[in-house]
């Protein structure tokens, strides 16, 4: 199925979570980071319960330093 990625298409398994597919796009455990699917911000304790779905809009934002 598809799931749109930060604005580009992604292919993911039937019953992927959210936690998966962050492992599968590279985003380490302790990673600094937040996710949303569609307009709701995932608190992380809940990415391997959020099961998604053919055509879900995941935004994943890395923290950075700098300025």
């Amino acid at each position: 199925m598809i799931v749109l990625v930060n604005g580009k298409n992604t292919e993911v398994t039937s019953g992927c979570t959210l936690e998966k597919l962050c492992e599968t796009i590279g985003i380490k455990p302790n990673e600094p980071v937040a996710a949303a699917v569609g307009t709701d911000v995932i608190d992380r304790n809940m990415w391997s319960a959020t099961l998604l779905n053919e055509g879900d809009n995941v935004t994943i934002i890395r923290a950075t330093c700098g300025g």
